[in-house]
């Protein structure tokens, strides 16, 4: 047998490589994101007032269960769209749009908005009535502010 002479700088360059080996490995493992291997679908939300489409107000969907979801503002026919959604149930609220923000140096406040009597009960998560079921592809849902009790 023969002997091999001890060269601290062979172990180090060994000890190196095999840490490059497990640091590749690792990130080769990581190359996704947690959930991304879900089955997602589209989903477009439609909110009237009678016959009259709702505009520039911000519409959420939210997983109580995984605490998953998406969200958009209405466009000017009342739609907003959100793609690769977890298939699941989910609780739809709708909120008035953010006020504007005071600009330093102007003396007044833009004019708000005028505001849309949206119900509170579709406002909040806990007691919105509205509820959707998101399945693969393609998921229409359409809803009527009147028909939401106040």
């Amino acid at each position: 047998m023969k002997y091999i002479p001890f060269s601290p700088s062979a172990c180090r360059q060994l000890a190196l490589t095999g840490l490059l080996v497990l640091f590749l490995v690792g990130l080769n493992s990581c190359d996704h994101s947690p959930g991304s291997d879900k089955p997602r679908g589209d989903v477009t939300i439609l909110i009237k007032n009678g016959s009259e489409p709702v505009t520039d107000v911000q519409v959420d969907l939210v997983n109580e269960q995984t605490g998953e979801g998406g969200g958009g503002t209405l466009d000017d026919e009342g739609k907003t769209t959100m793609t690769m959604v977890a298939l699941g149930s989910y609780t739809v609220t709708i909120n008035p749009p953010p006020e504007e923000p005071v600009i330093p140096g102007i003396e007044t406040a833009p004019k708000p908005k005028p505001s849309l009597a949206i119900p509170k009960l579709a406002q909040k998560i806990a007691t919105s009535p509205l509820k959707v079921e998101v399945g693969s592809g393609t998921n229409e849902f359409t809803f009527d502010l009147k028909e939401i009790p106040n």
